[in-house]
């Protein structure tokens, strides 16, 4: 079966772009689940419930749900929402439901996966960044907070099909920016990401601690470190700019928690590796601020797998 536009991840990311699209006119969405419990879930419910906390009111998403397990679509745009961790189990997936002309659009936290999904497809991969809030409560019930940005973009080329994809998202109320430079903006929100995340998650508290003393001095240390690794990298940002980029987009998301948050409080794995963990390794010293954090998130995730294993 052919399609415009599919979802790899049905999660918080992945059911609101699932929402905007609907919004937009797009129905039959075919979105692919690593569970087979929760396709079933989904078919029972008839798609994803989307609450629209900006709106204060609730959708129901007619999504097709499928199963890794089940490639049978052709797809021209495929959306990959699942965690960095995820992604190596989805590269299969991916070859066999994209289109000869298709292209793939990588939007996960951190750097590592875009790369990866670059080694397999070359120049048919687009890189993207969310900025938008949304909780996964249930496999079939999403909270969008608000928020109505991605940016997406090709390193190999202009990808100028993602215009197309850029003026039906418009349609639904989410902004989809097409640029030239999305590295930039990748390591811009692995500034923001290793921030925001690791902080709140181990504090297990809402964006708005990284406003608080001690959240702002940890967010200069992490900035400072991140500063250093860009610059090996050819990107050059000044501290007192870059942290009143992250204050900002802090305060205008105080109530939400961040996914990594998410991820600690529903005793799930982390996308640390790929945000602070990449830091620190580009960093390559024995002690620094993101190898603490990143060995503290680890601590956390022990912990969380030894209470599950026992209950």
């Amino acid at each position: 079966m052919s399609h415009d536009i599919c979802i790899i991840g049905g999660g918080a990311v992945g059911s609101t772009l699932a929402y905007f699209l609907y919004r937009a006119g797009v129905t039959d969405i075919p979105v692919y689940f690593g569970r087979e419990e929760t396709v079933k879930a989904v078919l029972r419910e008839k798609g994803v419930r989307v609450y629209d906390k900006v709106e204060n009111r609730d959708y129901i998403v007619p999504i097709t749900p499928r199963h890794y397990s089940s490639p049978i679509d052709k797809c021209r745009f495929i959306l990959n929402t699942v965690k960095a961790y995820s992604v190596p189990e989805t590269l299969r997936l991916m070859e066999k439901i994209m289109d000869v002309d298709g292209v793939i659009v990588m939007l996960q936290n951190g750097i590592g996966s875009l790369e990866l999904a670059e080694e397999r497809f070359g120049t048919r991969v687009a890189g993207g960044v969310v900025y938008f809030g949304a909780e996964r409560v249930s496999p079939v019930y999403t909270v969008y907070h608000g928020g109505r940005v991605v940016i997406a973009g090709c390193r190999h080329g202009l990808c100028m099909e993602l215009t197309e994809l850029s003026r039906v998202f418009k349609l639904g109320g989410l902004e989809f920016r097409v640029v030239s430079n999305i590295d930039y903006y990748r390591w811009l929100k692995l500034a923001l990401n290793a921030v925001v995340n690791p902080l709140t998650a181990i504090s297990r508290s809402r964006n708005s601690i990284v406003l608080s003393g001690p959240g702002l001095e940890l967010a200069s240390l992490i900035l400072t470190e991140f500063i250093e690794v860009a610059g090996k990298h050819g990107f050059r940002f000044e501290l007192d700019r870059l942290l009143e980029y992250v204050v900002n987009n802090v305060r205008s998301t105080g109530d939400n928690y961040s996914s990594m948050a998410q991820d600690v409080l529903n005793k799930s794995p982390t996308e640390i590796d790929f945000i602070n963990g990449f830091i620190a390794k580009e960093l390559g010293r024995d002690s620094s601020i993101n190898k603490i954090i990143t060995l503290i998130i680890h601590l956390i995730e022990e912990t969380n797998r030894s209470k599950n294993s026992a209950q």
